[in-house]
């Protein structure tokens, strides 16, 4: 009887095996040797608890939810673990008791499977651990140099140290050496489900950041990423010196044709940018795919450089540059990073060359039109001591140009102003602190009594309905708390143009019911709600070909990546976020509800 109504179940469901059993948490093989009969396990067995938890997540995540309640009977509206005792029940009804012990001894369990961790993700393995010995986020925030308000997002979760980075040696070297003087080592070995005698720094360092379980080397390092951005949000400048000042006169007067390795590099370029800011010139061209340690190996000049190219921007002067994307993730982020404060500028026109890269030789080449070119080919390995040409003459820097445009005619933009609204085709995945105002109902917008926002969001909302249509919509986002809400402290999500405006409680209660109904109504649209935001000043819009990073409050400071690795890195970090605070649609409604009005 089992066995029928475990296939019917899911031909009713059109389901595969292969996706219950990703749901489930275990392999597909297991499914095929329930559905044949080759196992009949205790109805309240393990296996069956994971079976239904598939079976359950299958059908909420195609809004089919009424769908098998109906089927067997049970309560739509009912809590997940109600539905969920539903589907085990009609699995089992009609099965004699006795016929599941003959079952069951006839074929005997070979699901051998290494137990799961009772603590899945390292915000889990850190809050754990900080409990257990007694420490709190500001205590703990002082032992390893860090701002108590990161302590509390590593222990939500919305945020991931990068792995194999300083700040994790210090976290488990910290909570060890608290769980020793405190004599807590037992029940640290308990949490972590290792014998007592095998307990030490290294082995609660693994736990913590090395099992597999917490976000991937591309996910943290795409989340530093956004950090650097999240900080250059909220004000913080580098002091750099006056142009003037960061260049000997005779470096700038020089009329040297040839230099030598990396100070070689450096001098051009210092006469090369000096120039260009006095001249103030309207255009720079630039590419290189060599090591990057000429820029970054020499703090003294990277300032020195940064000052000239921040004023040469300040002149006006657009900066058109092909990075080399062909680097390890690390590098190009480290790139983007130290070109952040040019791209806040809108002066900056950024692209990734399509080629396939060359292993053998590097190529570099800074041109400002019609008056000078930085250019170099080497073997790869001998920059150190390879010879960098400059070049003034008109016909060499016509060539010059015409090498640059043919290299950009197969680049495309790495990094450019992102829509309102993402227009692709794959599904996305809002990250913000705050309802989006897409997702409002028009009666809430009318009780604004703000044409412009009215007009607004007529544009959102019929984006996000068209791309519900053919495609899915994630929004990670934060709830207000109730002080905040019955205070007036709550915006609605701000909008260029659009004067600041508060909900009153009654009005978030409207904004609440009406995520209920886009959930229930689309497939496609899932609210995950945040303990707290992970990236205060920033929106992210993370798609599987573009990365929209959006300042909350100053749009205009604001871009999208486009390349595939970083969009591929970005993905990594929503997914693991989305992870850790997935709720079922039924869960999810039970929690809306109880906060409205």
């Amino acid at each position: 009887m089992f066995t029928e109504r475990i296939n019917e179940l899911f031909e009713f469901l059109d389901a595969k095996n292969g996706q219950v059993a990703k749901l489930a948490g275990f392999d597909r093989t297991n499914i095929s040797r329930l559905r044949s009969s080759a196992r009949v396990p205790w109805k309240n067995s393990p296996t069956i608890s994971r079976l239904v938890t598939g079976l359950y997540l299958y059908a909420d995540n195609r809004n089919e939810l009424g769908k098998i309640c109906g089927y067997i009977s049970a309560d739509p509206a009912g809590s997940a673990e109600d539905i969920m005792s539903g589907i085990r029940d009609w699995l089992y009804e009609g099965e004699p008791e006795e016929g599941r012990k003959e079952a069951a001894q006839k074929a005997p369990s070979r699901d051998v499977r290494k137990p799961k961790p009772v603590y899945r993700f390292f915000g889990e393995r850190l809050d754990a651990v900080m409990k257990l010995t007694d420490l709190s986020n500001t205590r703990f925030s002082h032992a390893i140099h860090m701002d108590a308000s990161m302590i509390s997002r590593f222990r939500t979760g919305v945020r991931t140290p990068v792995p194999e980075s300083a700040v994790t040696v210090r976290i488990s070297s910290v909570l060890y050496e608290r769980a020793k003087a405190g004599g807590k080592l037992a029940g640290l070995a308990r949490l972590m489900g290792i014998p007592a005698g095998l307990i030490d720094e290294d082995a609660l360092h693994s736990w913590l950041f090395d099992d597999g379980k917490i976000p991937d080397r591309e996910a943290g390092i795409a989340e530093s990423l956004l950090e650097s951005f999240d900080s250059f949000s909220a004000g913080t400048h580098l002091l750099l010196p006056p142009p003037e000042d960061a260049v000997p006169q005779e470096t700038a007067q020089s009329e040297q044709t040839e230099y030598f390795g990396r100070e070689g590099i450096r001098e051009a370029v210092l006469r090369f940018l000096f120039n260009a800011w006095k001249e103030k010139v309207g255009l720079l061209l630039l590419y290189s795919d060599e090591d990057q340690t000429w820029l970054t190996g020499d703090r003294g000049f990277l300032m020195r450089w940064a000052a000239l190219m921040s004023a040469c921007v300040k002149n006006g002067t657009r900066i058109r540059i092909i990075h080399n994307v062909d680097r390890n993730l690390s590098e190009m982020t480290d790139a983007i990073r130290s070109w952040l404060p040019l791209y806040m500028s809108g002066m900056v026109e950024s692209w990734y060359s399509t080629r396939k890269h060359n292993s053998r030789f590097s190529h570099t080449i800074f041109l400002c039109p019609e008056r000078a070119c930085i250019e170099a080919f080497h073997p790869i390995g001998t920059e150190a001591s390879g010879v960098y040409h400059y070049y003034t003459d008109r016909q060499v820097l016509e060539v010059c140009r015409s090498e640059f445009e043919s290299m950009l005619e197969s680049a495309g933009p790495l990094m450019k102003v992102p829509a309102a609204f993402y227009e692709g085709d794959s599904d996305i995945t809002i990250i913000q602190d705050g309802l989006s105002m897409a997702t409002m109902p028009e009666e809430l917008v009318l009780s604004f009594h703000e044409p412009a926002l009215y007009e607004k969001w007529k544009i959102l909302s019929d984006a996000l309905l068209f791309r519900l249509e053919k495609a899915g919509v994630n929004e990670c986002v934060t709830l207000a708390s109730d002080e905040d809400l019955f205070d007036g402290k709550v915006r609605i999500e701000q909008q260029t143009g659009i004067r600041e405006l508060f909900y009153t409680p009654e009005q978030y209660s409207m904004h609440l019911r009406n995520i209920i109904r886009l959930s229930e109504a689309y497939p496609g649209y899932r609210l995950y709600a945040l303990p707290e935001t992970p990236f205060p000043n920033m929106k992210l819009m993370i798609a599987a070909d573009m990365a929209g990073i959006i300042h909350a409050k100053r749009p205009e400071l604001s871009f999208g990546v486009n390349h595939p690795l970083m969009c591929r890195a970005f993905r990594a970090y929503t997914q693991s976020l989305m992870d850790q605070h997935r709720m079922d649609r039924n869960t999810l409604r039970k929690m809306l509800e109880a906060k409205c009005i």
